[in-house]
């Protein structure tokens, strides 16, 4: 290390000035300034033992703030049992002792009590004790599964352009499996599960054709086949492998969103179905798990075609016969067998939050009711069990908030930092727009089992939650609120459950209609309104090529604007007054005139994130990715004319979606303010034992 050749003194000193300053203005927090720091601390950085040393300050500092101190308190009990620690029961048994006066905490304290007491009650703990590790930080993936010993997990290794791999949880090693060397190729892995030896690798497969194939691999990443091509599917993926490693249970998706459950042959592809299910609406979580015997299936299933939640049903591996599992006014998600093939585990949020559960079955059939196994274990990604049962699980933060910054819109000269604008469901909400007076802000929310809009009021700071009725999985990346102010435009499902559908919604009500739907050409991504709210824009994306067209809302009637190769990211605006369109295509970044007219080319446009128009349309925005960096975005500006681009002093991770506010000078986007962030965990030693 190079020796400093001036004194350290001063450097110090500033620093014990700053530790005091800040120890002064700490002690001048109050009771519940430091609650809500401490509960954006759990909730919006998800950093539980921080959170905890947070709580536990507040019950020392200020025990005269009874209230507070015994919320805090609770919330300590809630951080630990979220970290699967046993200080848990004991730190909600101090609200009860300490605080009985305060009745809400008291009453919240017991019932997490009751339900620790009963799910250690089920666990019967053998010679395992129970206890969440995580076994990869900064994950690249959750898709996978772990092999079955536990040492490995597949992934999809979205750094290196969606190739499958292998990470060795021992040494901490990725290998790849697949050689794709560019985003280009359109070629990608989604979804991937270890045979019961661990020597292949079954996975869906994004070919540059179009079709999803399922193909399978050796673990050493030689001898890849394909088993079925998916010429005739919309999509397909492998569930589970049957005890001899034979056969693959697979999910399969037809273009009329009709689904079936079906084994394909490991020697010759060939497909044996045994249940055949129409689609539906929900935003589910498609899965299905053979026995450790083969001789049962178990897999998820909405009860209607209008409903939002899961239930899960029990088929004999022939077809012949089914019962239902689990039925439940809830959402109820399998995660797979427990290793004797005793008991079917499954998360469920019936509690309020996502728990894990299991049901005993015995000769296909359920006994009892099912068992609670461990409480609130957050939105995860279960990705399955080891042999030994132990649960491997994804865990993601950090993601997406709604941020508001002012501009001056002559200079591009920043006024104000960036702020959260949005509070509710922090770390989930993203594609904000602006209504039309400018008073409130609309963006698109992910819970666990929906998506919801949010209608923030910038005069009141309110913010109302809506769940949209029939649109299903709404885009994340595009809303457009209506001239009128009635309607919010967004990308969703149809009535089978099909993908790409436009959707406007009404933002009273919820209900929607459904405006433009996918065909032969593609399916729908991206929307605008036309100026006089007649007609909207939006893209047809097909496996060849990406159409811009023009509708006519009353008529139907579409006209091709604009068509380009389906590759690179593709980004349109249209300017306030609706006579010209800018695009990224194939690495550039246009202005058009509309109806027509020779394109002016006005910059690179690799890596662009968004795009959007000054209210005086003089100049295009776009969010670029820096160079050298993983995620942090900067913002520029450039003439719509020509010019030479301007980088804006604004930067942030992810920064997309940028919407320009009717004052021209305030700028809502999507960010993150810190790193997002994809752990894996394994939660061992936590199923029942059978006693004998």
């Amino acid at each position: 290390m190079k020796k400093q050749s001036k004194s350290l003194f001063p450097l110090c000193m500033l620093i014990l000035g700053v530790l005091i300053l800040f120890s002064g203005l700490s002690s001048q927090q109050t009771a519940g300034e430091l609650f809500e720091k401490a509960l954006y601390v759990e909730e919006g950085q998800g950093d539980l033992q921080k959170a905890i040393g947070l709580y536990q300050d507040i019950v020392k500092r200020f025990p005269e703030s009874r209230e507070v101190a015994a919320k805090a308190q609770l919330h300590i009990g809630l951080c630990y049992e979220k970290l699967g620690l046993k200080e848990a029961e004991k730190a909600f048994q101090k609200v009860v002792n300490d605080f009985p006066e305060q009745k809400e905490a008291v009453k919240l304290a017991r019932e997490r009590l009751s339900l620790l007491s009963g799910a250690r009650a089920a666990l019967e703990k053998g010679a395992g004790e129970f206890q969440i590790r995580k076994v990869w930080d900064n994950a690249s993936d959750s898709s996978g599964s772990p092999s079955p010993d536990g040492k490995r997990i597949s992934f999809t290794d979205w750094e290196n352009y969606g190739n499958l791999g292998i990470r060795d949880l021992e040494t901490g090693k990725n290998r790849l499996l697949t050689d794709v060397s560019s985003w280009d190729s359109g070629e990608m892995c989604y979804q991937s599960i270890f045979s019961p030896d661990g020597s292949q690798i079954a996975y869906s497969w994004q070919t540059k054709e179009g079709p999803v194939q399922l193909r399978i691999v050796r673990a050493d990443g030689s001898a890849s086949r394909v088993l079925s091509d998916g010429k005739d599917l919309q999509f397909q993926t492998a569930s589970s492998w049957s005890a001899d490693g034979k056969a693959i249970l697979a999910i399969l998706i037809a273009p009329d969103q009709t689904r079936k459950i079906a084994f394909v042959s490991i020697d010759d592809g060939t497909v044996r179905a045994v249940k055949s299910m129409a689609g539906r609406r929900v935003n589910d979580e498609w899965k299905a798990s053979l026995s450790p015997d083969s001789r049962y299936i178990a897999y998820n299933y909405a009860p209607s075609a209008d409903s939002n939640n899961l239930d899960i049903f029990l088929l004999t591996a022939d077809g012949t016969r089914q019962v239902p599992l689990v039925e439940h006014p809830s959402n109820d998600a399998i995660i797979g067998w427990a290793p004797d093939g005793h008991r079917l585990i499954f998360k469920s949020d019936r509690t309020g939050n996502m728990g894990i559960y299991s049901i005993q079955v015995v000769d296909g059939k359920p006994q009892g009711e099912p068992e609670l196994l461990k409480l609130d274990v957050g939105n995860i990604y279960t990705m399955g069990l080891s042999k030994d049962g132990s649960l491997f699980y994804g865990l993601f933060s950090g993601w997406s908030d709604i941020f508001v910054t002012a501009l001056d819109p002559q200079t591009g000269k920043v006024l104000s930092p960036p702020e959260k604008a949005i509070r509710l469901n922090e770390g989930s909400n993203s594609a904000p727009d602006w209504s039309p007076d400018g008073g409130m802000l609309a963006c698109r929310s992910q819970r666990h089992k929906s998506v919801a809009l949010l209608l923030h009021s910038i005069q009141t700071n309110e913010t109302r939650e809506l769940v949209p009725k029939h649109v299903g999985g709404l885009n994340f990346h595009f809303l457009r609120w209506s001239l009128d102010g009635r309607l919010l435009l967004g990308v969703g499902l149809d009535e089978k459950g099909k993908y790409g559908a436009l959707h406007a919604i009404d933002i009273e009500s919820g209900d929607s209609e459904i405006l433009a739907r996918s065909d032969e050409r593609g399916f729908v991504f991206m929307c605008e309104w036309t100026p006089d709210g007649k007609g909207v824009y939006f893209i047809r994306r097909g496996n060849e090529s990406r159409l811009l067209v023009r509708r006519d809302i009353k008529t139907g009637e579409e006209v091709e604007l604009f068509r380009y190769p389906n590759s690179g990211i593709f980004w349109f605006a249209l300017s306030p007054d609706g006579r010209k369109l800018a695009l990224t295509s194939e690495d550039k970044l246009r202005v058009y005139a509309i109806p027509g007219g020779e394109p002016r080319e006005l910059t690179e446009a690799k890596d662009v994130m968004s795009i959007a128009w000054t209210r005086d349309g003089k100049y295009v925005l776009y969010s670029k990715l820096r160079e050298k960096t993983k995620d942090l975005y900067d913002v520029w500006r450039i003439p719509a004319d020509g010019g030479e681009p301007q980088r804006l002093d604004l930067s942030m991770s992810y920064l997309m979606h940028m919407r320009v506010h009717p004052d021209g000078r305030q700028i809502a986007f999507t960010g993150s303010d810190r790193p997002a962030k994809s752990e894996i965990w394994v939660m061992e030693n936590f199923l029942p034992v059978e006693k004998k």
